[in-house]
């Protein structure tokens, strides 16, 4: 553990001073203004108002794209310590040089992907959380929204892989988000394992979510209709 957090700490110290010798103009991860516009993307969401969100997330990403689009250096977001961490050492693995920044430019992508998804745009909404993915490829929530959009497109085996990699990151994230995305990976898998017919692997990871989060609602409510549906094929 000892060595992983003095890994951590000395990657983090080349990243900020990385970041310091970026082109010269205001830093938009260091532009409070930046925040407010991802806040205001965030409730034109919730207001429902999908369209007027785009915009928002667009100036927050050219802002970041004028700045670092240049930058030879890999670049990624993290929401938590060991989230960056995770992207940093696989950087180093890689022979790559990078930096870390706050998950601002990635939450834009991602926020503008959600209201394309919800415009039924979901090409558009695919490539934009791609590029969420690029910045922050251990991000569970990202990775169960590309879930969702794979199984929107039945595409099965891409959303169960989506899905599984949400599960496995899903303990790298803050620590206040983990149960919560861990949910979302297990309902998204047990989704796409009913919608293959494959009942009792279904019935086992909504049994799962509820082992974790006995108030989970929403897999109580789907193992529920698993155990109906399993009935029903044995009264055939």
């Amino acid at each position: 553990m000892r060595i992983v957090k003095a890994t951590f700490l000395v990657l983090a110290s080349i990243a900020a001073a990385n970041v310091g010798l970026a082109a010269s103009g205001t830093d938009p991860d260091k532009d409070p203004q930046m925040e407010k516009l991802l806040w205001d993307a965030r409730h034109l969401i919730d207001a429902k108002n999908l369209a007027a969100a785009i915009p928002k997330c667009d100036t927050i990403i050219n802002a970041y794209k004028a700045y670092y689009g240049s930058r030879k250096e890999k670049i990624y977001c993290g929401r938590s310590g060991t989230e960056t961490l995770g992207a940093l050492l696989k950087a180093a693995a890689d022979r790559e040089n990078a930096i870390a920044l706050s998950p601002t430019w990635a939450d834009a992508y991602y926020i503008k992907a959600y209201a394309l998804q919800d415009l039924h745009r979901l090409s558009e909404a695919k490539a934009t959380l791609q590029l969420a993915l690029k910045l922050s490829p251990f991000n569970s929530q990202y990775l169960a929204e590309l879930g969702e959009i794979y199984s929107l497109e039945k595409n099965w085996s891409k959303a169960m892989k989506a899905f599984t990699e949400a599960e496995d990151n899903a303990k790298l994230g803050p620590e206040d988000t983990q149960r919560d995305e861990l949910g979302r990976a297990r309902r998204g898998q047990g989704y796409v394992l009913v919608e293959l017919g494959r009942l009792d692997e279904a019935e086992k990871k909504y049994q799962q979510c509820l082992a974790a989060n006995p108030n989970d609602m929403k897999a109580k409510a789907e193992l529920g209709y698993v155990r109906e549906q399993k009935a029903k094929r044995k009264a055939r």
